[in-house]
């Protein structure tokens, strides 16, 4: 039996910033970022056959794969992490529908995909009521739950996409009431936020104005943002606050093709 939370076989490889989600330094993971780049799965689950197939298949589609063997690690999980998708087998069926019931009870895991993985036909309308997306019925048959990763996919992709970051580095210029225009560096960005080196001192829940041009073009973004974390190293995250419509378009078009030139051919075929 797996111990309450492990990384199985599939090792979440991209670098967390600490960032708007409150991630610090110390969560930082060395690894080729873009080349690797896919969606995290929490599998919970005490089965090893049923952990180690998933695992196989889903490491397949570049989807990296963390396991809690319990209801209660897998909270703690849900409430300190970012999965883009959540796998509850029905080892215990009353706990498993509880659990199932949880990401859509947490904003940060709203839109999550949820599986449930049943012991039969029976435990079906149980399950989708509890807020499952899709459901995975046991003997697993490799071809059914190929076509089940596959058509969930997409929907994880775009979850991914809102908390995706790409490394960048470019200078900003952090403007701050009338004061004169300080310049940083960029280290990455998301549709939502990024992160900063050699930024002045700034206080947490500050609002500042960015300026600085956007990545594969020449347009100058003016963005509105507020700071989420800052450090004595000069290093800050933060959040945007308003974004001009033309810059959002911009950005988010860009890491989408970031995205996409970073997932596996396999992994983008349709059912």
């Amino acid at each position: 039996m797996p111990s309450s939370t492990v990384r199985w076989k599939y090792p979440r490889l991209w670098p967390y910033d600490r960032f708007a989600g409150g991630r610090g330094p110390d969560e930082v993971e060395q690894g080729d970022f873009m080349s690797r780049i896919g969606v995290r799965i929490l599998l919970v689950s005490r089965d090893i056959q049923t952990i180690d197939t998933l695992c196989h298949f889903m490491g397949r589609m570049t989807m990296h794969v963390e396991v809690c063997s319990d209801a209660a690690s897998a909270t703690r999980k849900l409430c300190h992490s970012k999965f883009e998708g959540v796998v509850v087998d029905f080892n215990d069926p009353a706990e498993a529908l509880e659990l199932l019931k949880k990401p859509r009870q947490m904003t940060s895991h709203r839109a999550a995909v949820v599986f449930a993985v049943l012991n039969n036909d029976d435990e079906m309308p149980s399950a989708f009521r509890a807020g499952a997306s899709f459901v995975i019925v046991r003997p697993l048959n490799p071809a059914a739950l190929m076509r089940t990763l596959r058509a969930s996919y997409p929907l994880m992709v775009r979850e991914s996409r809102r908390s995706f970051r790409c490394s960048l580095e470019v200078p900003v210029y952090i403007g701050i009431g009338l004061n004169p225009e300080s310049r940083a560096t960029s280290t990455n960005i998301s549709e939502d936020g990024m992160a900063l080196a050699n930024a002045p001192a700034l206080q947490v829940g500050e609002r500042i104005g960015l300026r600085l041009t956007l990545p594969g073009s020449e347009v100058t973004a003016r963005i509105q943002a507020e700071v989420c974390w800052s450090d004595n190293a000069g290093r800050v995250g933060v959040e945007f606050v308003q974004v001009p419509r033309i810059v959002k378009e911009h950005l988010v078009a860009w890491l989408m093709q970031r995205l996409e030139e970073a997932l596996p051919e396999e992994a983008l075929l349709q059912p």
